[in-house]
């Protein structure tokens, strides 16, 4: 084991381990990622001279495009500060573009996965030995509590976090079919699977289901193994079956939500319940939208004419919390109005038909894993939102085998480690 290590870090560059650092502090503790990044901006030019090498998906015209807009955004934004800070916090898509393309990678695709899966499974790990610990020490009425809900995912929002555990487990359910390791990838997505649940996040219960359904089906019919497969759907449906059992509250959070959309109030309303709070900001959303131009409201002003909006609305509660759109298409369109609708959309869009025409279906699920998440949370208002979905929407759009790729589009014959 340590002689294999050793050979990993003789053949890994700078880049490669400036790539996994950011992977893996991404899941683990966001605040550290900045540093990956200051060191790779320090060591990319190392390749730099190397002109006939390039890194390109055309997926990252984009994302630069993107952040673009979000400056020229500026212009006419009323709120400056917040609007710098979002350009801050959004950095990635022009950082991660720019060191892609000039950077050179002697880690496959399918070694990024790998260490994207390492890290979920540490950090779940971690949460598990904390939640353990404080249920010991700081014993609480609920002596549970620390194992699920927002109390267990210390670092990260349980509905992100939900959503890179249902991408792990995709990751381990894609390898299940294969001999090598398969009792190893079947106990780490049961493990993760439970994890999901643990968090509390339905979206993050529905898209386990879902995507895992949709691969296996997907799978089965590609592989023609029907017997493996009905072994496979009925140890995943009673497993999920056992996990939803695990603590009636999660099933009282599902049966929630038609209870609580039921002839709902668009205005005059003062709750403040999870599914009815969504449904307001997205009423008042689309109110606003109607309202603004075809560039939006700036870069900086969302948050603000939403308060507005809610105000106008009588909606109290959502007012005084200054929600956001809870919808990432809604927040990009009254920030950046159609043109930033457009290029959002156009990035999902170029994905989808490159992994489909590789007919990679991993790939596809997991973007189609962060467009779900895209629906119900503005995902790329915060770090831990940006920062993977720009890494791992690149990283997932090259070339199967390798990553490097030369200037004249001819495959390079280095092969990926």
């Amino acid at each position: 084991m340590i002689i294999k290590f050793q050979n990993i870090f003789k053949a890994w560059n700078s880049n490669d381990w400036c790539l996994a650092y950011i992977l893996f502090f991404s899941i683990i503790y966001m605040p550290l990622v900045p540093i990956g990044f200051a060191f790779w901006i320090l060591t990319f030019w190392k390749y730099f001279e190397k002109k006939e090498y390039k890194i390109s998906t055309g997926i990252e015209i984009y994302f630069l495009s993107y952040y673009l807009l979000l400056a020229i955004g500026l212009l006419w934004t009323s709120d400056l500060d917040t609007g710098l800070f979002k350009m801050e916090n959004k950095l990635t898509f022009l950082l991660f573009p720019i060191l892609f393309y000039f950077s050179r990678f002697t880690l496959s695709k399918t070694k990024i996965l790998n260490i994207l899966l390492f890290s979920l499974c540490f950090s779940l790990i971690l949460y598990e030995v904390i939640a353990i610990f404080r249920s010991i020490y700081h014993i609480e009425n609920n002596h549970w509590g620390y194992f699920k809900d927002s109390l267990f995912t210390l670092f990260m929002h349980r509905g992100y976090y939900a959503l890179y555990l249902v991408i792990g487990s995709l990751i381990c359910h894609s390898k299940i079919y294969d001999k090598k390791n398969k009792a190893m990838y079947i106990i780490l997505f049961i493990f993760l699977s439970v994890g999901v649940i643990q968090t509390y996040s339905k979206a993050g219960v529905l898209s386990l289901l879902i995507f895992n359904l949709i691969l296996l089906l997907f799978t089965v019919g590609r592989k023609k193994i029907w017997k493996t497969g009905l072994f496979i759907s009925f140890g995943f449906i009673s497993l999920f079956i056992i996990l939803m059992s695990f603590d009636s509250n999660l099933i009282n959070r599902f049966k929630q939500i038609p209870i609580s959309t039921s002839q709902i109030k668009l205005e005059n309303n003062n709750s403040s319940e999870s599914n009815q709070a969504r449904i307001l900001m997205w009423s008042a959303s689309i109110k606003s939208m109607k309202k603004g131009s075809i560039l939006g409201y700036g870069t900086g002003d969302d948050i603000a004419i939403l308060k507005e909006q809610n105000e106008s609305n009588f909606n109290r509660k959502m007012a005084d919390k200054e929600m956001n759109s809870h919808n990432q298409f809604f927040t990009t369109a009254l920030q950046l109005g159609i043109p930033g609708l457009i290029i959002l959309l156009a990035a999902f869009l170029s994905s989808w038909i490159k992994f489909f025409r590789e007919k990679d279906i991993l790939a596809l699920l997991i973007s189609f894993c962060f467009f779900s998440n895209f629906l119900i949370e503005s995902m790329l208002e915060r770090q831990a939102g940006v920062v993977l979905f720009c890494v791992l929407t690149l990283c997932l759009s090259l070339n199967k085998n390798h990553l490097l790729i030369k200037k004249n589009n001819n495959t390079d014959p280095m092969r990926a480690s």
